[in-house]
């Protein structure tokens, strides 16, 4: 059942942006189109997507953020030291953990948003436009897909009017709902959801 429902997802995705590409997530206000799939799945999913996605290259632009490169610089940017000494020994008042997770949100949203600005200064305006973001797992346990939704929305939403596809390793619980990384419940309500 796993591998057929990840597969499924992954051809909803596919045909969902071949001919419904300007209205995902519309209906709730959000680009979003996330795509939950077994956290011991990612490999294979992983590559089944770029399969496909490399399918649609003629008519569509993809962008991919590798979320645990960009974590990883951030970590290495700042220090691992550093981190485990504020972890083990936090100043009173202050949170590491939440403080890492908005270094690394922030840094993600940059990325995005220097993608966002090579797109519109693209020459070639006939592909249209895909953000995708992978290998999510790496935010946990400092921030979740559904934090790096809202930075994502509130930092750029005026331009963020290129879909996002967002992979998410987790179980679907209910609708609307999934487990991120099989330990954090999350509402996903803005955006589209499979």
């Amino acid at each position: 059942m796993n591998t057929v429902d990840w597969q499924w997802k992954l051809n909803e995705a596919i045909d969902r942006l071949k001919y419904h590409y300007e209205h995902i997530g519309r209906k709730t206000g959000y680009p979003f189109l996330g795509i939950v799939y077994s956290p011991d799945m990612e490999r294979t999913v992983l590559k089944e997507w770029s399969i496909l996605r490399k399918s649609l290259e003629d008519e569509f632009d993809f962008r991919t953020i590798d979320v645990m490169e960009v974590t990883h610089n951030v970590v290495e940017s700042v220090g691992v030291d550093t981190i485990v000494q504020n972890i083990e020994e936090p100043m009173p008042g202050s949170n590491p953990e939440h403080e890492l997770g908005h270094m690394w949100i922030t840094a993600i949203a940059q990325e995005v948003r220097a993608n966002l600005e090579e797109i519109s200064q693209d020459a070639n305006k006939s592909q249209k436009r895909v953000i995708v973001l992978k290998r999510l797992a790496a935010l946990y346990p400092a921030a979740t897909p559904k934090q790096l939704m809202h930075t994502l929305w509130n930092s750029s939403n005026a331009n963020l009017t290129t879909p996002v596809v967002v992979l998410i390793p987790g179980t679907m619980i209910e609708k609307r709902v999934y487990n991120f990384v099989n330990k954090v419940r999350e509402f996903m309500y803005r955006g589209d959801i499979l």
